[in-house]
């Protein structure tokens, strides 16, 4: 599965997320971002890896996207495990990422 606009691309295979470029909509414009989530977490998946390396900008509407339709739907999966990978060439991960964590019992970040 893929999204792409204009500068980003999200894509999904084999358990893992990607997420790349800058991705800065308007709220209401992340309504596609937000099925796709649905659709990952409706396949039932037993670990979900989210790799937002290659994600430069991600404004407070996709953070919002990501906690809400992403983590804390995975959240209520029984045994679902999920991985945040994350660069330390960009603050807004280092400042924000860790945060995710208070959002799902079984999430690991790594920064590398």
């Amino acid at each position: 599965m893929t999204i792409q606009g204009e500068n980003y691309k999200v894509t999904y295979q084999n358990g893992v997320i990607s997420i790349s470029g800058k991705l800065s909509l308007m709220l209401e414009d992340y309504e596609e971002l937000e099925t796709f989530f649905e659709e990952v977490i409706e396949s039932r998946p037993s670990e979900i890896t989210i790799d937002i390396r290659n994600l430069e900008y991600l404004n407070s509407s996709g953070i919002k996207t990501i906690c809400v339709s992403l983590i804390l739907e995975a959240a209520d999966i029984e045994n679902l495990q999920m991985k945040i990978l994350c660069s330390d060439r960009y603050t807004w991960q280092k400042e924000t990422v860790p945060t995710f964590k208070d959002l799902m019992d079984d999430i690991t970040v790594l920064f590398g």
